[in-house]
């Protein structure tokens, strides 16, 4: 057997010797580069005990970077004595530098000499220069060891010593600490002495205007509300208090508040009605219709002089068309009241093309509510004979004219209207509307095939929106026929879709729910709920919409109706349920799950608008 050979001690300090002096060789061989790269792999490994010859080294050339990177070193490895040297030696550069009595005092306070760490921290605050640099990174360091009471002192002393008021920078000392009334009457005092930061301050505040369930401390909201009131009762002269709690209310959604506000601020401003104006609108696309027609009438009281008086009265009418017709149970004296009012108004500028979309109004109103068809045939036929009306107008005119012969059941009239406007517009997105509209009525005529081989032809429409409709049509036809080639359900699921474009809900709904008693083999679950939920919305059975749209994204969460059920519950929580908090997480969910969704855009536009952001 091979004998080992035996190793002496002095062997092992001879290697260890000659290692050491070939590592020191080899750091003294390196340039500054080199080191700074092997610095940096060491300290992202926290292997400080590696890092530290080399921070001496590196820090010789550049103490101002490496300066924090040593100290930080020599604390872990627990050489506080050579870290405090290291301080000092920085000090006697730059006397002036506040900053570094809080690295003294964060030594001693690792060592639990709270009475020296103290007297450090308490220098820092006393020898503060007038220097705005030096008071930044004396509470940027001050918070780097969570001492935010410290920092907030240097602010403090800061603004004496420089007058500049350190707003954002103490603002974010109060966010991090959760104290938000501070954080509040922070910006308010900001708003107070600039009112130009109002902008500022709201994207700012983004965070409190929006409530997050899982932290049970955020109360900013009401404690916002509170504190601008308290401030308007102090300054009630101070138009920026009024602007910026408009914008908390109308944000939180309380559009009445908001309006008591908005008045009050119209009375003191002069401004001609602008803001009152702009809110008008916001309330009108937030389906808010009865507070904008309050809002409208206080523009058109102002009189004809008003530069808002004419698009208060035009708008006035449209959304009191929208808030009469989407009530269920309208009553015939609303609706003569709304016809009188908008006839009227056409009556008065009969040569002005802003009356337009009240003409298409008025027709539906002959059509629709008081079965008047020949009422709506004529007025409309006498705009499309019009000469002087433009052909784009005349087309929409004829579009819908085809829309009421498909109320009277005159499905064949109706497509020689959409034919002509195809006709007409070609290559337009009119002409595609149109081919559209033939494709549904095709469809209600349980021509199937033809309606399929229409949808096909504009499934790449320049519209994105009768792109996604035609290819849903198309794809509804196909699979419906693949499982059932009899198309008889199908020929059902046509009949309750003419009911409801006939607004003949309760009988569309008694058909969709036979669909499922006679046929067992049908793939229309998916369509059956998405056309229930629109019934349940126009009846105002909000429940029983949500509840199919729910089906959807729970049974059917990959097919066709998914995004647009999402969405649409997103859009039943904001504006009939009354729920934000379950608007952003059906929003989010839309902008997470279903990112190729044409209402992404539409989504992430109301998510932030809910969540507080500034939208431009």
């Amino acid at each position: 057997m091979k004998k080992s050979k035996k190793i002496y001690p002095q062997f092992f300090f001879t290697t260890i010797v000659l290692l050491i002096f070939s590592e020191q060789i080899s750091y003294s061989q390196m340039n500054y580069q080199q080191k700074y790269q092997l610095v940096q792999s060491y300290l992202l490994q926290r292997d400080y005990e590696k890092a530290l010859p080399l921070l001496h080294d590196v820090y010789e050339v550049a103490p101002e970077f490496w300066i924090d990177y040593y100290y930080e070193a020599l604390i872990n490895t627990k050489k506080y004595t050579e870290a405090e040297n290291l301080i000092n030696k920085q000090m006697k550069k730059n006397p002036k530098r506040t900053d570094y009595y809080v690295y003294l005092g964060n030594i001693y306070a690792l060592q639990d000499n709270d009475k020296k760490s103290q007297q450090y921290f308490e220098k820092a605050i006393d020898k503060l220069p007038k220097d705005l640099n030096t008071i930044l990174l004396t509470a940027k360091q001050f918070m780097k060891y969570q001492m935010p009471n410290y920092a907030l002192k240097v602010y403090e002393k800061g603004q004496k010593l420089t007058d500049y008021p350190f707003y954002y920078e103490r603002s974010e000392i109060y966010h991090q600490t959760k104290d938000y009334k501070s954080l509040i009457n922070l910006y308010l005092d900001l708003l107070y002495s600039n009112p130009g930061e109002l902008y500022n301050v709201q994207n700012q505040m983004q965070s409190l205007l929006s409530y997050d369930p899982n932290d049970t401390t955020k109360i900013f909201q009401p404690i916002l509300k509170q504190e601008l009131i308290k401030r308007l009762q102090k300054y009630p002269e101070n138009s920026v208090y009024i602007e910026f709690l408009i914008y908390i209310l109308t944000q939180q959604s309380e559009y009445e508040q908001a309006f008591i506000q908005i008045k009050s601020y119209n009375k003191r401003i002069n401004d001609e009605g602008l803001k009152l104006f702009q809110f008008c609108q916001i309330c009108a696309k937030n389906q808010q219709y009865h507070i904008a027609e309050r809002c409208f009438e206080e523009i058109i009281k102002k009189g004809e002089k008003n530069p808002f008086y004419e698009s208060a009265k035009l708008e006035y009418l449209q959304n009191k068309y929208l808030s009469t017709t989407q009530t269920v149970s309208v009553s015939l004296e609303k609706i003569q009241e709304l016809k009188a009012h908008i006839y009227q108004y056409i009556q008065e500028n009969k040569n002005s093309p802003i009356i337009y979309p009240l003409v298409l109004n008025l027709s539906d109103i002959y059509a629709k509510y008081l079965n008047q068809f020949e009422k709506a045939d004529s007025l409309l036929n006498n705009y499309i004979s019009t000469q002087a009306i433009k052909p784009e107008k005349k087309a929409l005119f004829k579009l819908k004219l085809a829309d009421i012969y498909v109320l009277k059941t005159k499905l064949w009239e109706a497509i020689l209207l959409c034919m002509q406007v195809e006709k007409d517009f070609k290559y337009e997105e009119l002409g595609q509307e149109a081919q559209f509209k033939r494709a549904k009525i095709s469809f209600y005529s349980g021509e199937f095939k033809l309606s399929k081989s229409q949808a096909d032809i504009i499934k790449g429409a320049t519209s994105k929106l009768i792109a996604n409709d035609a290819l849903q049509l198309s794809m509804m036809i196909s699979n419906a026929l693949f499982n059932d080639s009899t198309g008889l359900p199908l020929s059902y699921f046509a009949k309750s879709e003419l009911l409801l474009f006939q607004n003949k809900l309760d009988s569309a709904l008694i058909i969709m729910d036979s669909i499922n008693q006679k046929f067992t083999n049908h793939s229309m679950e998916d369509d059956i709920f998405f056309q229930k939920a629109k019934i349940y919305e126009i009846k105002n059975e909000w429940q029983q919409a949500e509840q199919m749209y729910l089906n959807i994204i729970n049974y059917y969460p990959q097919e066709m109706y998914a995004d647009d059920a999402v969405f649409k519950l997103a859009q039943l929580y904001q504006y009939k349920l009354n729920d934000k908090q379950k608007a952003m997480e059906y929003y989010l969910k839309l902008l997470n799950d279903y990112s190729g969704s044409l209402y992404v855009p539409e989504a992430r536009r109301i998510y932030r608008m809910i969540r507080g952001d500034e939208i431009n």
